[in-house]
């Protein structure tokens, strides 16, 4: 397995002095086996010292049932769940109402 290499370095001449110049969101269409949405922020890198340019993530969030910053595993935001809402009907009632009608 290829190890991941850190984004915020330099590819071309291994410098640490880079910068984020632009950043936009990708939203995963389907949900993982958690039901939570995955949200990709992307960005644009620029070298301060060579002036290379490269595009890379910058962070991922899960979202829904808590949030969680790039895989570490740590809800920062614990979502209150609330009871389902319950909607009982009455077949006689109904049926009262369609032979009044």
């Amino acid at each position: 397995m290829k190890k991941k290499e850190d984004v915020k370095k330099c590819p071309k001449c291994g410098s640490l002095n880079v910068e984020v110049t632009r950043t936009w969101n990708l939203v995963s269409p389907l949900p993982d086996k958690a039901g939570r949405i995955t949200i990709t922020v992307m960005g644009v890198f620029k070298c301060k010292d060579c002036n290379y340019t490269w595009k890379g993530v910058v962070s991922k969030l899960k979202v829904g049932g808590g949030v969680e910053v790039e895989g570490k595993g740590e809800v920062l935001k614990e979502e209150e769940t609330r009871p389902p809402k319950e909607i009982v009907l009455d077949l006689d009632e109904i049926l009262r109402e369609e032979d009044e009608e």
